[in-house]
C-alpha cells in the first residue's frame, strides 16, 4: 500500500487578490467622489457676509447649489437649467428621503429673484432642509 504524499498535495484555501481588488477600486471611488464634493466648495464665489449663522455640520453631506456672479446654476461644476434641477431634486428627495438636504453657495452680488426658484423646486420636490453658504462679517 502506498502512503499519500503530503507534499505534493495543494492546500485549499481563499484567493485574496480580487478581494484586494474591490478594496482599491473602492478606495479609488471614494477618494475621486470626495474630491468632486470638495471642488464644489473652491468655485470662486464672494459669499454675502452675515453676522450670525449656525456652523457647517460636517455630518451632513448636503447636495451644493452653486449660484455664480453671472446668476448660472451649478451643480458639481456642471451648469444646470431648471428642468434638470427638478430631476437632481427628485433624485435627491428618493434616494435620502427625509433626510434630503441642500446648500446653496451664491455670490454676494446676486439677486434673491435668481436664488428664489432653487428655493421654491426644494420646497415643491419635499426638501425643507436649505441652507445658504456664507462668510463672517462683523457683529452689530
Amino acid at each position: 500500500m502506498q502512503i499519500p504524499n503530503q507534499g505534493n498535495r495543494r492546500s485549499v484555501g481563499a484567493n485574496m487578490t480580487p478581494m484586494i481588488d474591490v478594496v482599491f477600486l473602492l478606495i479609488i471611488f471614494f477618494l475621486v467622489s470626495s474630491h468632486l464634493a470638495r471642488q464644489e466648495n473652491r468655485l470662486p464665489l464672494d459669499l454675502p457676509v452675515a453676522s450670525t449663522f449656525d456652523p457647517v455640520d460636517p455630518e451632513k453631506a448636503p447636495l451644493t447649489i452653486s449660484v455664480d456672479q453671472d446668476a448660472r446654476w451649478l451643480v458639481s461644476g456642471n451648469v444646470v437649467d431648471l428642468s434638470n434641477l427638478r430631476a437632481i431634486f427628485s433624485d435627491l428627495k428618493t434616494r435620502q428621503g427625509s433626510a434630503a438636504a441642500i446648500r446653496i453657495r451664491t455670490d454676494g452680488a446676486v439677486e434673491y429673484q435668481q436664488v428664489e426658484p432653487l428655493l421654491r423646486e426644494a420646497a415643491l420636490a419635499g426638501i425643507t432642509d436649505a441652507n445658504i453658504a456664507v462668510r463672517e462679517g462683523a457683529g452689530p
